[in-house]
């Protein structure tokens, strides 16, 4: 007989009768027939034996949760694993039937009775009640729910059942008086509570489940999981089985990088899996269609936890683990694919029959039984089939570990976006064969957006080391090697020690003999080291030894050059990755030479190589940080302007420069759209000397006409030809290169022309020509100060499109306009925070004028190139404004108004009139300001401070103050 689903009632009480046929005969009979029913769920004789005076089925059913704790000790693997959910369905069934008794505990029914509900209407009523109560899951813990959280879930899905039930049974007219529901609901759960615990103290599971297990016990590469999840009985694996676990045990022995294929021709010592493996820090959540799977702010609403292993035992002993897939999400190098090498090894073969399948290595358009077939066939050389596997270990419950989904997506050019949907479909089949299966699902955080999530779909999300793992991770390398790695070294890097493969990267390229000191490098140079470091290991280990000087110089300049238009390839085509055909295009049409056969990134530790296969092998490239393609990027432009302005000018006589190959890169897309390249070029530049000063000269021979040249590469299309987009993308970029090195003076520009009109004509390119997230991109880099055109990369906006888009425009006095009237009908929340700063705050104050108490967000320090005369027309603005408004702003509010303005220089001694009608309402704030040092104020504001007295206070006519206020005239400053 097929039996139900252990989660539900029916499938619970099932498994519990499944050796004791004469205990099931006897309750089903008491129950209508209800659990050995061939057909659907039947009708509601069902209910008779749990309403029935002699609660004969309670008393059954409470036998045999009794005997479970026994049977257990002599059952194991896929049995053991379902009489466990089995028992875990059944108290809290249970707990709900004792408390129909204690809400009815007179109750009995007639066979009149019965006979009469049969034939009437309650007949319809109640067959829902009992598909309820029979086949409806309940709830268990599971990925993200202990025992305790369990407990509020038992809670709410008792509550629903037992308004049911009362509904029916109040029909009947019985003689009973029900209690109040949250009553009956204390009472489900303390009876749920009390056999839960009882179980625990001898069912490991449940032990689990609650998380009462010892914390301290080790956590060496999931060791505690296998602890955790091995049982007192184990089934005696078979042939098949055995070779499985074998190859999957292997895996902890297996140095962290297998040195034969993956060295680098250093001496250092890996160390094996087992030793170096750290457990992740994760967030779990449960997923449906609606969850930003790629949002970083969306995760970090959700709570971080530390016990990984404990949190998968929970998850692979519960029934949703073989109904539905468990998705692991990371970013490149968070260690996906080595968390489930361990987790193969460390699951015990005593429960769990476990395959791994890189999906990288399988066919990425064929079925997943079919995957599966061909990922065993590959790991144990044909040894191992799907199906005599699946024969063998029918006494356990089957995990596989589908590897690298992102890597399938990427590669792929089918449509699998419904991949994981297949999965549910291959465990609802596997389980209707009566071999269910749990599914494991790595892929990258990114990529996971790219597919359709089964709802209530279990997701993991692995974070980056903190401190502490960081430290744990270097001393387990410091074991195994003679040159220690310092761990305060590793954190000074930031990011890139967060993650287990970059921190690897970093450990070989500090420890190596050969690198010389690191102390004070900038992060541009750092980077360069690494790039110039890796590329040699990379020549050394493709020609199996070190090559002549000459030889060994243009092959790393090659690999060099590879990574390069790698970045560049995936910049101007707005992505993160690149695939192998798209590279192979690129570099063709720059001239360069790409290798037959093999991968043409070779085996860099910073780069992901995803690979699926279709008959062929389809790869695609990514780097595991975002900062080594912009770092790229960043460096391949600087270079490309050397060589442009050297041939500029290092002859007898200057030439216009050959930018051809400048305008062929830099033509699909701003700079800014990633601006830490520009804060790179920032730095590569500040390392150059004069030499940036020729670039800049270069660049003022280019401006002037930014129209594009002839073009020698016309094969390089990262994006379809599209020359008033190549225009806009190019003439912004020069302009932010030239800007970059020093502020640009338009007059030299444009020396015939009107200025203004000209710089607007090309603000307004770039709107046309650019998409909409380029265009934006250009938003508060480019500041207006003393006629100048500076770069801010660093600066912020408004995040309001017109008034960024007239800053950009240069236009402020349209601008000054919009703000006042963006400021009054948006309450000034967020806004004036651009480059503009005089601008911003005379919007600001005269906002203060109109609304008074609700606009307080205008307090922005003038940056370093502010005039002082644009500060002090600001002052004098906002002195005046104080002198209306100090009345109706609250202390507090005037507090900060004065720290701010004090500290703006004037150009005149200001009237004391404002300043003693402010005293006059807020002696306390001006009690504060007089306490403390001048330091930051201005001298005119410190001199009227010191005049502030109460006596002069006390002889100040009234009259002169109400005149004083009647004569303001409050204007915008002219700027």
């Amino acid at each position: 007989m097929r039996r139900d689903p252990p989660i539900t009632f029916r499938g619970a009480l099932q498994i519990l009768g499944h050796h004791d046929r004469p205990w099931l005969t006897r309750l089903n009979g008491l129950l209508g027939g209800v659990v050995l029913a061939a057909g659907g769920i039947p009708p509601i004789t069902a209910l008779f034996g749990w309403v029935d005076q002699k609660n004969e089925a309670t008393a059954l059913t409470r036998q045999a949760l009794d005997a479970v704790s026994d049977r257990l000790t002599r059952t194991g693997g896929l049995d053991r694993h379902q009489l466990v959910i089995a028992a875990h369905t059944t108290i809290a069934t249970a707990a709900v039937f004792d408390t129909i008794h204690a809400a009815y505990p007179e109750s009995n029914l007639t066979d009149p009775e019965k006979l009469g509900i049969l034939t009437a209407n309650w007949a319809d009523k109640g067959e829902s009640l009992v598909r309820a109560l029979y086949a409806a899951d309940v709830p268990t813990p599971s990925l993200v729910r202990g025992f305790h959280e369990n407990t509020a879930v038992v809670r709410s899905w008792a509550m629903s059942l037992l308004n049911e039930v009362f509904h029916f049974l109040d029909g009947l007219d019985l003689d009973a008086s029900p209690r109040q529901i949250p009553q009956l609901l204390a009472l489900v759960e303390s009876a749920y509570r009390d056999s839960y615990l009882i179980l625990a103290a001898t069912v490991p599971e449940f032990k689990v489940w609650s998380d009462l297990g010892e914390h301290a016990a080790t956590r060496s590469a999931l060791a505690r999981l296998e602890s955790l999840l091995t049982t007192p009985v184990a089934a005696q694996p078979r042939d098949l089985r055995d070779t499985v676990r074998a190859i999957n045990r292997a895996e902890l022995d297996r140095p962290i990088i297998d040195v034969d294929t993956d060295g680098y021709g250093t001496d250092a010592v890996f160390p094996a899996v087992s030793d170096i493996f750290i457990t992740p820090r994760f967030r779990a959540w449960y997923a449906s269609r609606g969850s930003r799977l790629g949002d970083e702010q969306w995760w970090q609403e959700i709570s971080l936890g530390e016990d990984l292993d404990l949190v998968l035992a929970r998850h692979f002993l519960t029934g949703e683990a073989t109904k539905r897939p468990l998705l692991l999400l990371g970013h490149p190098g968070a260690g996906k694919s080595l968390l489930t090498k361990v987790l193969a090894a460390r699951l015990p073969d005593s429960t769990y029959t476990v395959i791994r399948v890189p999906l990288r290595r399988v066919d990425a358009d064929a079925h997943i039984a079919d995957q599966i077939r061909e990922a065993l066939s590959q790991s144990t050389h044909g040894r191992v089939d799907w199906s005599a596997l699946a024969d063998q270990s029918a006494d356990t419950v089957r995990v596989v570990l589908l590897d690298g989904l992102d890597e399938l997506l990427q590669a792929t050019t089918n449509d699998r976006g419904g991949y994981l949907t297949d999965v549910v479909e291959f465990q609802r089949r596997e389980a209707a064969m009566g071999r269910p299966v749990a599914v494991v699902v790595t892929s990258r955080t990114l990529v996971a957006e790219r597919v359709r999530l089964p709802d209530a779909t279990p997701v993991v999300k692995l974070e980056e080391f903190d401190d502490a793992q960081i430290d744990q991770w270097v001393s387990a390398w410091n074991q195994h090697n003679t040159r220690p790695m310092d761990a305060e070294t590793a954190k000074a890097q930031g990011e890139l020690a967060r993650q287990p493969l970059l921190l690897l990267m970093l450990t070989l390229y500090f420890t190596d003999p050969a690198v010389g000191p690191v102390e004070d490098l900038s992060e541009s140079e750092l980077y360069g080291r690494l790039f110039d470091t890796y590329a040699r290991r990379e020549v050394t280990k493709q020609a199996g030894r070190v090559p002549p000087d000459a030889e060994f110089e243009e092959a790393v300049e090659t690999q060099l050059t590879r990574l390069s238009v790698a970045a560049l390839g995936m910049f101007n085509r707005g992505r993160q990755s690149i695939t192998e055909a798209e590279l192979t295009a690129d570099l063709l049409a720059l001239g360069e030479q790409v290798p037959d056969g093999g991968k043409l990134l070779g085996e860099f530790f910073f780069v992901h190589s995803a690979e699926a296969t279709t008959g062929t092998v389809h790869r695609s490239y990514e780097f595991l940080h975002a900062t080594f393609n912009e770092y790229l990027v960043a460096a391949r432009v600087v270079d490309v302007l050397r060589d442009l302005a050297e041939g500029t000018f290092a002859r007898r006589k200057r030439h216009h420069p050959d930018d051809d190959l400048l305008f062929t890169l830099l033509s699909y897309q701003p700079l800014t759209t990633q601006r830490p390249v520009l804060a790179f070029i920032t730095q590569l530049f500040d390392t150059l000397g004069d030499e940036a000063d020729d670039i800049a000269a270069a660049l003022d021979l280019l401006l002037p006409t930014h129209r594009p040249p002839g073009n020698r590469h016309p094969e390089y299309r990262p994006l379809p030809a599209d020359h008033i987009r190549a225009s806009a993308a190019y003439s912004a970029n020069l302009f932010l290169l030239r800007a970059t090195i020093a502020p640009i003076d338009p007059e030299t520009v444009w020396p015939q022309d009107e200025t203004d009109s000209r710089w607007i004509a090309l603000a307004d390119l770039w709107a046309a020509g650019l998409d909409s997230d380029g265009y934006r991109s250009l938003f508060g880099v480019f500041n207006f100060a003393s006629g100048k055109i500076r770069s801010s990369p660093g600066a912020s906006t408004t995040g309001l499109d017109l008034l960024d888009a007239q800053h950009l425009r240069g236009r402020r006095a349209v601008l000054e306009q919009f703000s006042v009237a963006v400021v009054l009908d948006r309450h000034y929340s967020g806004f004036g925070r651009g480059n503009d700063w005089a601008v911003h705050c005379s919007g600001w104050l005269t906002a203060l004028l109109v609304q008074p108490d609700s606009l307080a967000y205008g307090f922005l320090t003038p940056p370093d190139w502010t005039e002082v005369q644009e500060m002090a027309e600001v002052a004098n603005l906002a002195y005046g404004v104080l002198a209306v408004r100090c009345g109706d702003w609250g202390p507090k509010f005037v507090e900060r108004y004065l720290r701010w303005l004090l500290r703006l220089p004037l150009l005149n001694p200001p009237s004391p009139l404002p300043m003693m009608l402010a005293y006059h309402h807020y002696r306390e704030v001006f009690d504060r300001l007089l306490s403390e040092v001048e330091n930051d104020r201005t001298p005119y504001w410190a001199e009227l401070l010191r005049t502030l007295t109460p006596e002069r206070l006390a002889n100040f006519p009234v009259g002169t103050i109400a005149d004083y206020l009647g004569s303001v005239d409050i204007r915008l400053p002219k700027f």
